[in-house]
């Protein structure tokens, strides 16, 4: 066998190699993420996480994109970093304070700083980006900060319960707004489709992405109610694009019916006021300031997703089944359909003592 040569010390010696902090940063992140997603802009960060599995619905990919660029330009704007990789908890924390005391309130003269259940949103957010961008296949945060962050819910549920008493209340405003604006039941109509059906306002009402570019929701046809006997079945598309059949009461298909007249089936059930968008069915913004201004009728403080919860109580009140609540407020989980309703059919613990102090 042949004697290989000795090496000497000296010549074994491994040569180390200063390399730029960028070069060292992203060879560390390739060793440790070899599969991970070449991420090389914060704006491509946020399109790709914003499209992933992880955010199932239009509505929720929209609000978290704003959150997400919101999130950039403050830190752009404040620390002057322009990469979230730099981004420390200290960071985050000092965000999370600016919106619920510094953040000036869009339409509110001097009136700073968000709600509880808002800033309970952006947190998520903040939670759901980090802990997508950590993953092994995008590997693109060293660390999960947003691990760190807690959430913390205002449960209102209550307040967003309107009594009998309230909603006819609310009714007459409706009628009265119309008369007012000489809007033709326009007003009245979408108080009583929302109320009686118990739908989303984002399934009626058209929305747009992008500046206007992409549509999310085209908003209300005829061609999405059929007659069946004296009620219409309503159709229409909800969350993660699931398409669900309600039946209206015979009372409130008899009035969408007069109100429809002879329009065709590729008219808009109500039409956008706005002159831009003459001949478009209501927007989202359209609709939630009809509500507004029936609100402010009425003064009762409510929007439309207060009818949806009514919705659900008063049905479960008078009998309905928790199977047809689910199905007609298209939820797809009965948890979810619980959170409606957990408050009906309770008697509560005073009752119990005020029929034992009847014995005595």
């Amino acid at each position: 066998m042949e004697n290989l040569p000795v090496k000497s010390v000296e010549s074994l010696a491994v040569e180390v190699v200063t390399l730029p902090l960028d070069e060292a940063r992203v060879a560390l992140v390739d060793y440790y993420f070899p599969n991970r997603q070449k991420i090389n802009s914060t704006q491509q960060l946020i399109e790709l996480w914003v499209h992933s599995v992880t955010i199932k619905s239009d509505q929720t990919r929209r609000a978290y994109r704003q959150i997400g660029y919101e999130l950039v330009d403050y830190m752009q704007s404040r620390f002057g970093i322009s990469d979230l990789r730099m981004v420390t908890l200290f960071h985050l924390h000092a965000y999370l304070t600016w919106l619920k005391d510094e953040k000036p309130v869009r339409g509110k003269k001097n009136t700073y700083g968000i709600s509880k259940n808002t800033a309970a949103k952006y947190t998520a957010a903040i939670k759901s980006l980090w802990e997508w961008g950590t993953r092994a296949s995008i590997g693109y945060f060293a660390i999960d900060l947003g691990k760190d962050l807690s959430i913390q819910w205002d449960d209102k549920l209550a307040e967003r319960i309107l009594s009998e008493r309230e909603i006819a209340k609310l009714e007459k405003a409706a009628m009265a707004v119309d008369l007012q604006h000489n809007t033709n039941k326009m007003h009245w109509l979408l108080f009583t489709l929302m109320f009686y059906s118990g739908v989303r306002a984002g399934e009626i009402a058209r929305q747009t992405s992008d500046y206007g570019k992409r549509i999310i929701t085209p908003g209300l046809f005829w061609r999405q109610f059929r007659e069946d006997g004296d009620c219409l079945l309503l159709t229409v598309t909800g969350k993660r694009n699931k398409t669900r059949t309600i039946s209206l009461d015979p009372e409130t298909s008899a009035v969408l019916l007069d109100y429809r007249g002879d329009a065709g089936n590729e008219r808009p059930v109500f039409p956008s006021p706005s002159r831009r968008d003459r001949g478009k069915p209501l927007s989202d913004r359209g609709l939630r300031l009809m509500m507004e201004e029936i609100s402010a009728c009425a003064g009762i403080k409510f929007s439309a997703h207060f009818l949806r919860h009514t919705h659900a109580t008063l049905a479960k009140k008078n009998g309905a089944s928790d199977f047809d609540l689910q199905a007609d407020l298209g939820h797809a989980s009965p948890a979810t359909t619980a959170k409606y309703i957990h408050h009906v059919g309770r008697v509560g613990t005073s009752h119990a003592l005020r029929r034992k102090s009847k014995h005595r």
